[in-house]
């Protein structure tokens, strides 16, 4: 249980939870160890699991479609220890939105949203602050994601690239 509460304590969605609610975060937990270059869940699978990385680190895709209708993934985070992932089955419990696998060998704590669920209608404090952790991590992946859109949008349009004579 000190591992996993160590590494509990330095994962984003849970900072300012106090020991106490730790421990009971903790004994939602089971630990999968799994080897590189697994895939853990797919993008359109459903879902209903929160990961958290306790050793090793994990790649998320997305696929695009091409031209013909073949699909390429295209790499767009790499994820290391204390990092969280499949957050947002806590938020709409709907399809997983990206493709994540192990790029090496990993230690994975793994929450089930339904007992997460129950654990926050015992313990409101848990489900605010978590909430409000993730809010703001969603607000700053959608800041970003805006960002990339803008420069690309930018970019078909030939804003970028272009000389001053």
């Amino acid at each position: 249980m000190s591992d996993t509460m160590a590494s509990l304590r330095r994962v984003h969605i849970f900072h300012r939870l106090n020991d106490h609610e730790l421990v009971l975060i903790a004994s939602l937990c089971k630990i999968w160890h799994i080897c590189g270059n697994q895939v853990i869940f797919r993008e359109g699978d459903d879902g209903e699991d929160l990961f958290i990385i306790q050793k090793g680190s994990v790649r998320i895709s997305l696929n695009t479609r091409n031209p013909d209708g073949t699909l390429t993934p295209g790499i767009i985070n790499m994820l290391y220890a204390s990092q969280s992932f499949g957050e947002m089955v806590l938020l709409d419990g709907v399809t997983r939105s990206a493709t994540v696998v192990s790029t090496e060998a990993c230690t994975l704590l793994v929450i089930k949203a339904f007992d997460f669920g129950q654990l926050c209608d015992a313990n409101p404090r848990i489900g605010y602050i978590v909430m409000h952790n993730l809010a703001c991590d969603v607000a700053y992946k959608l800041r970003s994601s805006n960002l990339l859109l803008r420069g690309n949008i930018r970019w078909q349009q030939g804003e970028l690239g272009r000389r001053s004579s």
